[in-house]
């Protein structure tokens, strides 16, 4: 081998070198920012109100229920379909809050994985790499418009009302 064939194979190993450290460099910052996240990301919560503002739930960063609040004159000035929707409108606005969290935090990560990719394509066969992961989780649903209402329960005669104990008066009927 000349000297000119030793000084050209010199020059593509640095460029080689200079690939592998960036590659290195990125998967470091990777693992340190994935690390961060996590962090953040236990810690993390996102809360949702429904439109009538009865009903707030907050979630975790999965969009986990972890908490309801209910306003008391939800009882009595709504139906509970309507309540029920309220919880629902609610859960939604926190999961899709939670995710737009999630997918915030995890963008500088993602954004490093796209310059992973080496500049020659030596591994085609493996489909993984230098593509995005893309997201860990998908969108949560948009709320859809009901098709019909269910049929309210008639309303209850006195006369059928049921005469069996009841825990109000059980025990001072027997004593406890």
């Amino acid at each position: 081998m000349n000297s000119f064939e030793q000084e050209q194979l010199r020059a593509r190993t640095d460029a080689l070198q200079g690939q592998v450290d960036n590659v290195l460099a990125t998967y470091e910052q990777q693992l340190r920012g994935i690390a961060k996240a996590r962090d953040v990301l236990a810690a993390s919560t996102a809360q949702g109100w429904s439109d009538d503002n009865m009903v707030r739930v907050t979630t975790n960063a999965a969009g986990i229920p972890v908490d309801v609040w209910v306003d008391p004159a939800a009882f009595k000035r709504s139906a509970p379909e309507k309540l029920a929707a309220s919880f629902l409108q609610a859960a939604q606005f926190a999961a899709r809050s939670a995710k737009s969290e999630m997918d915030a935090l995890l963008a500088p990560i993602t954004a490093a994985a796209a310059d992973f990719a080496p500049q020659e394509q030596v591994y085609e066969d493996l489909p993984f790499i230098g593509k995005q992961v893309g997201d860990i989780l998908p969108a949560p649903p948009e709320p859809e418009a009901s098709a019909h209402a269910p049929e309210p329960a008639p309303p209850a005669d006195d006369e059928d009302e049921d005469e069996g104990p009841h825990w109000k008066g059980l025990g001072a009927k027997h004593g406890w």
